[in-house]
């Protein structure tokens, strides 16, 4: 469901425009932050914006409405091969792609884009293929919702010998990757919040729900964020400081959580079907030895710190410390916000690419992000059965290959803040 828009007429007011919307007038302050436009406009004597005559203002769908949120199952085609990618858009199906990209990530957002044989003259696919519409839709694997998203800007491509169209898209919350924290909430007065309120703060101008699988910790006794911040990238910071990590759940919406121990689900072996190629990335200059946290400080506080030891390195007899300023981080919470650093180093530093044939597991299930594995490649210095989590993956269809799916492995401790015993070259 869409937002609606609404052209101002003599007598309109934001509690009448609440009511006939909402069928409560304690909605209008929703109204007016989906419209930073009227920021800076003479107020009425309670600081209500005044309105005009034509103006057009965005009317928010009421994401508290569980049916205004929630997709209905779409009708699928008869013919529709139940083994295929589909996608929806104002209530019609899309299959027959003739290659396809779908692109999910633990810790950061899903993406998709697929091509298709385009008939420029076709009026009906012209009306929905339109140039920065930001249609919803939702993309199915199996007939089974991977995610409802957004769908962006259409690239229709002709040639002497062909004429395509590739679509592209993101979940309803990617648009929190793009945008500034609204006009209408500045300055913000987030101090003393919890991660929860502030994400579902910023979130309701956008109608996007917020879901924390976990608590979100503490209030932030300071916060810190400037009218450039992206959103995403100031949720982020402040995420990492509650160990949490954030993705899109399958209806869109923005989800927090902590990482859970998995069970393998697929086993891979170096030459054996399905592998098809395994290689590490190694960031040699991002290992560090001594890990270093401090917390900001001003004329009332003075610097707390906490190191991180890498015995990996340390009993190597290798010297390699870094340090970080975490400016929103307290004492209390400094040693956990350290050992996120450290994870992100672990991730960053030891990763594996990891291509097999398909995209589903021994039960027919398609790949998932955060799934874990266990693979054997002597060939990318993995030498003993090891236990890795998939932190991002891409599954793609052409021609040429068929189905491969490309899989971005970390150590499963990377999310939790250690670094193994042993690993998988020992």
């Amino acid at each position: 469901m869409s937002n609606k828009v609404h052209t101002v007429v003599p007598g309109d007011t934001f509690v009448k425009i609440s009511t006939t919307y909402y069928g409560t007038y304690k909605k209008w302050r929703q109204i007016v932050n989906s419209n930073p436009q009227l920021q800076g406009r003479k107020t009425s004597s309670d600081g209500v914006p005044l309105l005009y005559p034509g103006d057009v203002l965005i009317i928010p769908q009421d994401i508290k409405n569980e049916a205004a949120v929630s997709s209905s199952e779409p009708k699928f085609l008869d013919e529709l091969s139940p083994d295929d990618i589909s996608i929806t858009i104002d209530g019609e199906t899309y299959t027959g792609f003739t290659g396809y990209t779908l692109q999910l990530s633990m810790d950061g957002m899903d993406a998709f884009s697929f091509s298709a044989v385009y008939d420029g003259n076709d009026q009906i696919l012209n009306g929905v293929f339109t140039p920065f519409a930001f249609k919803q839709c939702g993309v199915y694997f199996e007939r089974k919702l991977v995610f409802s998203g957004t769908l962006l800007t259409p690239t229709p491509e002709v040639t002497p010998d062909s004429k395509t169209i590739t679509i592209q898209g993101y979940p309803i919350c990617g648009v929190l990757n793009d945008c500034n924290i609204p006009v209408s909430k500045f300055p913000p007065s987030y101090s003393g919040m919890t991660l929860e309120e502030i994400a579902s703060d910023i979130c309701e101008p956008f109608n996007i729900n917020t879901n924390f699988e976990d608590s979100s910790g503490e209030a932030f006794s300071k916060i810190e964020v400037e009218p450039t911040d992206k959103i995403l990238d100031f949720l982020k910071k402040l995420s990492e400081q509650r160990n949490l990590l954030f993705t899109n759940d399958s209806k869109g919406m923005l989800k927090f959580y902590k990482v859970k121990a998995e069970d393998v689900s697929a086993t891979f072996q170096e030459g054996e079907i399905p592998f098809i190629s395994c290689k590490p990335n190694f960031k040699t200059q991002e290992m560090y030895s001594h890990i270093t946290g401090f917390t900001k400080t001003d004329k009332n506080t003075d610097s707390a710190q906490f190191t991180y030891e890498n015995n990996f390195l340390i009993k190597k007899g290798v010297f390699r410390p870094i340090s970080y300023v975490i400016s929103d981080a307290t004492n209390a919470n400094l040693s956990d916000c350290v050992r996120v650093k450290v994870g992100q180093m672990m991730a960053n530093c030891v990763s594996y690419e990891l291509t097999v044939v398909g995209c589903t597991d021994p039960d027919g299930n398609l790949y998932h992000k955060g799934m874990c594995i266990s693979l054997v490649a002597p060939g990318a210095e993995i030498y003993r059965e090891t236990k890795l989590q998939v932190r991002n993956l891409t599954i793609k269809r052409s021609d040429t290959e068929g189905v491969q799916t490309t899989m971005e492995l970390v150590l499963p401790e990377s999310f939790t803040g250690s670094i193994p015993e042993v690993l998988p070259w020992e």
